[in-house]
């Protein structure tokens, strides 16, 4: 049974939420919506009255809704509760008038189980995306200017991408419509002639202000060699960038990536992935 969190639950919670992998993004999560009032909510599920799972719904603009935070007992997998409890927060979904949910998952070259179960349940594949992290940018590469792109949006649907990624507090994706113009264009600019979405916000950490600036990069550069780096020079000095781009292309940008920064190494100023976009729409057939 779905239960909305409350703070009291966080016990009960932590005990098998630290027991899977990144506890750290199960207190991200509750903390954007308990504390620093991201608009979403957070919920637990109940089997035989115990909590079993934690999950949580974050409302990213009037349409579209996304899953996040997924957590099941180790004790209680490969029971059927990630589906029970996603299919209950679809119904939450539509009562709250909202058409899409998306959410991502970690991408594989096989086929892994979690992709059946999103079929599953409805939802299809939207996009796979390569996501990098850096924390440090290149030496001796001055910071470029960026020269506006004003409809970025209708250019990234014609190249067929379905959605855009925006990072904070979580790993979010939202879809790439025309009610969401405003926002994806009021962050276009070309760099070197090749249209990038770049977004900077700010947080805080341990007290000091951070800089936080995400790039979609959805247009294949004629040669990444001289364009990585000077996309890597817009890391800011205290904070972080984060890049998403077509998994396809992971390979020569990270090639380029490494020659311009040649000691970067794996969560020491850099940190890579690669997901895959799921959504469902919500609305009746």
């Amino acid at each position: 049974m779905l239960e909305k969190y409350r703070p009291e639950f966080y016990r009960e919670v932590a005990a098998f939420a630290r027991r899977c992998p990144n506890f750290g993004y199960v207190k991200t999560t509750i903390r954007a919506h308990t504390k620093e009032g991201f608009p979403g909510e957070c919920h637990v599920w109940r089997e035989g009255g115990r909590i079993v799972a934690f999950a949580a719904v974050a409302w990213l603009n009037p349409d579209d809704a996304w899953l996040w935070g997924m957590r099941v007992d180790p004790e209680f997998r490969n029971q059927g509760v990630a589906s029970k409890f996603t299919r209950a927060q679809f119904r939450l979904i539509k009562r709250a008038g909202y058409a899409w949910a998306g959410l991502n998952t970690l991408d594989h070259r096989k086929p892994a189980p979690t992709f059946r179960v999103m079929e599953k349940l409805g939802f299809r594949l939207e996009d796979t995306y390569a996501t990098d992290v850096y924390w440090r940018g290149p030496k001796r590469v001055a910071r470029p200017r960026l020269k506006p792109y004003h409809d970025i949006l209708s250019h990234y649907v014609e190249l067929g991408r379905k959605t855009i990624f925006h990072q904070n507090p979580g790993w979010f994706c939202s879809r790439l419509i025309p009610a969401r113009r405003a926002w994806v264009n009021g962050f276009g600019f070309t760099l070197d002639d090749v249209p990038v979405h770049v977004r900077r916000q700010f947080y805080v950490e341990k007290g000091r202000r951070h800089t936080l600036v995400t790039v979609n990069l959805f247009d294949r550069p004629s040669d990444f060699g001289p364009f990585v780096p000077r996309l890597l020079a817009l890391v800011p000095k205290r904070g972080r960038m984060v890049i998403a781009y077509p998994v396809e292309w992971a390979r020569p940008f990270r090639k380029a990536a490494r020659a311009a920064i040649p000691k970067r190494k794996g969560n020491r100023g850099y940190w890579s992935s690669a997901w895959r976009i799921y959504g469902r729409d919500l609305r009746p057939s």
